[in-house]
């Protein structure tokens, strides 16, 4: 039966919590190709239906099972259901998760890429609120990782894009380039944002 463990691996090359991550694991991250999203739902979408069904509250024990829960729903999610409005189904199971890690402090358990996971829910979320939220936690990661060089580059482009997102959602309110997955009107200046590249 796949844990905890064999989702970390699969993302992060390692099922240590504070691991660095090498660079082909970093590689299935933020592209849409379509044999990995294939490959993450024959292996791991009974385990996303399950988390959203509400059958994995057990993981919920260990900060590793938080963490995997946390990537089957806001990650694994975006990756089994491309560009259709099930893509945001665990976006809210995440986020209340990410936030009891993060509210406890034990995000500073992770490494920097486990750690930016983590905070990924709140970046992802549509309210002004929690973007708020989502460039403080950044931010935080972003000065505890000043003195490695990689380190700090990485932990500075996690922040920028966390700038990015809350941008979109004081011009917007919302991310338009979700409107079509679920069914959303654009308005005349979210389509034009469109048809300029906007988007994540």
């Amino acid at each position: 039966m796949t844990q905890p463990a064999d989702i970390l691996r699969f993302w992060f090359g390692s099922d240590r919590l504070n691991a660095p991550v090498d660079d082909a694991h970093r590689q299935l991250w933020f592209s849409a190709q379509e044999e990995l999203d294939q490959q993450i739902e024959e292996n791991f979408g009974h385990l996303v239906e399950a988390a959203l069904g509400g059958e994995l509250e057990g993981w919920r024990t260990s900060l590793a099972g938080e963490l995997a829960l946390v990537l089957l729903c806001d990650q694994f999610t975006r990756n089994i259901y491309r560009d259709t409005r099930r893509a945001f189904a665990g976006d809210a199971l995440a986020r209340k998760v990410a936030l009891e890690v993060i509210e406890r402090g034990d995000d500073e358990q992770l490494g920097l890429y486990q750690r930016a996971f983590l905070g990924m829910p709140l970046e992802h979320d549509e309210s002004l609120e929690m973007q708020q939220r989502s460039v403080e936690f950044f931010d935080r990661l972003r000065k505890s990782h000043l003195d490695g060089a990689e380190g700090a580059a990485q932990a500075e482009n996690f922040y920028q894009y966390a700038l990015a997102h809350r941008e979109v959602i004081e011009e917007f309110g919302r991310y338009p380039h979700r409107n079509a997955a679920l069914g959303r009107a654009s308005t005349p200046a979210e389509q034009a944002w469109l048809e300029k590249g906007g988007g994540f």
